[in-house]
């Protein structure tokens, strides 16, 4: 395989990560969807559930987890994006030095 194929076979991979469903606005509507769904759920439990103390030790882990689920939703597609351009600049880096070495 030639450097050009390669790094248009390394062109692809990155765009199929891109376009993957993971990164789409609809996958991320969904699971906003269910993120507040489920939360909604939860806060009627607690609501219902409150007089018994163990209800109230579990908000303690109930409510970084469920941060953290929200923030997921948004973040990994922010970390994503930002591995495929690190991976992009790296193999054009690449490819400018491997050009500089060979001439």
């Amino acid at each position: 395989m030639t450097k050009n194929n390669l790094s248009k076979e390394f062109e692809k991979e990155l765009s199929k990560l891109k376009d993957n469903n993971i990164s789409s606005a609809e996958y991320r509507k969904k699971k906003l969807i269910t993120y507040s769904i489920r939360t909604i759920i939860a806060t009627i439990l607690y609501l219902i559930f409150w007089k018994h103390q163990w209800v109230r030790w579990s908000l303690i882990f109930y409510a970084p987890i469920n941060l953290i689920s929200f923030l997921s939703i948004f973040g990994w597609n922010f970390l994503i994006n930002r591995k495929i351009e690190k991976t992009k600049r790296t193999i054009e880096n690449l490819e400018q030095s491997k050009e500089s070495t060979t001439k």
